[in-house]
């Protein structure tokens, strides 16, 4: 009797156990492999968006925005603005002088696979309206 109970205990302890592989590894992080992203524009006037890498389990969408126009003048005004272009979502920072340097920054924690990012950096010269304003935006981020 002991000896065909073995056999069902064996399979029993290997179902068990593949069953409990199935389980972590579905439990385990996706990797989200990201495409394109990086800067447009010169050093004094830049976007850029980025992924983050956390060594392998998807990361972070970085935004930036970069400028250095100290003759811009004073009504200038510019700002940064992060996109989702696949849900129409969008991020802004307060608008700040143009003549003063800017380096703003934007982290998106958790972003959602297959959608897509950019960053704009957006200068009203006239710091009021969108009457001849320049949009720099940078390339897009497949997550």
């Amino acid at each position: 009797m002991i000896l065909r109970a073995l056999p069902r205990a064996a399979a029993w302890v290997l179902a068990a156990a593949s069953l409990a592989g199935a389980a972590l590894a579905g439990t385990a992080g996706t990797a989200a492999a990201a495409t394109g992203g990086g800067c447009t524009g010169p050093v004094t006037k830049q976007a850029c968006v980025t992924l983050i890498d956390d060594g392998g389990r998807g990361g972070d969408i970085l935004f930036e925005a970069r400028s250095d126009r100290p003759d811009a003048g004073g009504d200038c005004r510019m700002r940064l603005v992060a996109f989702d272009d696949t849900t129409g979502w969008q991020w802004e920072r307060e608008l700040r002088r143009c003549d003063r340097p800017l380096d703003y920054h934007y982290n998106l924690p958790n972003p959602t696979a297959g959608h897509r990012y950019r960053a704009e950096l957006q200068i009203l010269p006239n710091g009021k309206n969108f009457e001849f304003a320049e949009f720099v935006k940078s390339p897009v981020l497949t997550y």
